[in-house]
């Protein structure tokens, strides 16, 4: 078993509130990432779980037992560290086996048990003939490999990772993204994953807690953080390109209903958000839509939006079209292929799907429909 449980976790250090009132549940073989810009409280959130840091409120909780202030060794939790913190005098065998003769006492192992606990741990990560190197001698992904079996020869209740992959390059990280998320499927282990990169996120995750400013602002499957955003943070946040946000006015409508008053089109609100306007007094929203739920055509339909094309990216199977729909609003439209050979200059028509369509408050930054 390996569940975290983190209730009501503060981190300061000075005047700096690094975590703030962070409340999660990771379950048991769960493999849960902490995502969120540089300086959003993740990495500290990590260091928490591990006992490299205490918190200043709070509790933290691995299989209900009350861990708090208890160090690391009495945890059974492993960390992989960034730079992976490997012993550059020691071979790739000691390296791995180091956790154990640490701990050879205390674990009841004796030397023929350690060995085998790192060839068994090697074979797993495709390392086992290059027991006798030394670190210097290893390339990136392979050093990486290393630090993950460091980490799992000890069979941790719950397995930490603080950025891994980003000192590898950018076809090596592909690939071990999906070695990753097999072996810990295949070992069953809790983990924890923190990093910066939402694709690396999506790809990954069974669920992902998105941070900001050391507090977590939602937590849910890829899916859901995807399609589902809570905040004007987390649309923006995720996604290549981000959610489209268009700044709005609530104005009076035709029908019972107000309107939103958008550069280059007027839309009735829909009945929920329309309650939630009127009861909170709201004027000023953003309309929120995905770059793939935008159609774009040089033939105006009913209901199109008319804009200029502004600049078009290819990006090999797709393209990214850039709109200007009035008042230097930019609207990106991904299109699988183009029919139509745009160029800058060109006047087009853009057809929104309203059912995916998410309003925000504009002064909270919070969902609304």
């Amino acid at each position: 078993m390996g569940e975290v449980f983190l209730d009501g976790v503060v981190k300061r250090f000075g005047r700096v509130t690094a975590v703030n009132g962070v409340t999660l549940r990771i379950r048991d073989g769960e493999f849960f990432v902490l995502l969120g810009p540089s300086g959003c409280g993740k990495t500290t959130t990590l260091r928490l779980i591990a006992g490299l840091e205490f918190p200043d409120e709070g509790r933290i909780y691995i299989d209900g037992e009350d861990v708090t202030y208890k160090d690391p060794k009495d945890r059974n939790v492993a960390m992989v560290f960034q730079n992976y913190a490997l012993y550059p005098h020691m071979t790739v065998f000691d390296n791995i086996a180091f956790p154990l003769y640490m701990r050879r006492r205390e674990l009841g192992l004796t030397k023929e048990e350690i060995r085998k606990r790192v060839v068994e741990v090697a074979r797993l990560l495709r390392i086992d003939d290059l027991l006798n190197r030394k670190p210097g001698q290893l390339s990136g992904g392979q050093q990486q490999r290393v630090a993950l079996a460091r980490a799992l020869v000890r069979r941790p209740r719950v397995w930490l990772m603080d950025e891994p992959l980003s000192n590898l390059d950018a076809l090596l990280r592909l690939a071990m993204r999906a070695e990753l998320k097999k072996l810990q499927k295949d070992l069953g282990i809790t983990t924890v994953y923190v990093t910066h990169d939402q694709a690396e996120a999506m790809s990954m995750a069974d669920r992902i807690a998105v941070m900001n400013e050391g507090r977590v602002v939602q937590v849910g499957s890829p899916e859901d953080v995807y399609l589902e955003p809570r905040h004007v943070f987390v649309a923006t946040f995720i996604g290549a390109p981000p959610m489209n946000l268009i700044e709005c006015k609530i104005v009076e409508g035709v029908g019972p209903n107000p309107a939103l008053e958008c550069p280059g089109f007027t839309r009735p609100l829909p009945g929920d958000a329309a309650r939630v306007v009127e009861a909170r007094g709201i004027k000023s929203v953003y309309l929120g839509v995905r770059p793939e739920f935008i159609a774009i055509s040089k033939a105006e339909t009913p209901g199109s939006i008319p804009g200029i094309v502004y600049v078009v990216e290819p990006l090999g199977s797709e393209h990214v079209v850039n709109v200007n729909i009035g008042e230097d609003t930019i609207l990106k439209v991904k299109v699988l292929g183009l029919r139509e050979k745009l160029r800058p200059g060109d006047k087009v028509y853009l057809n929104i799907d309203w059912s995916k369509v998410k309003i925000f408050d504009k002064a909270t930054g919070e969902v609304l429909a």
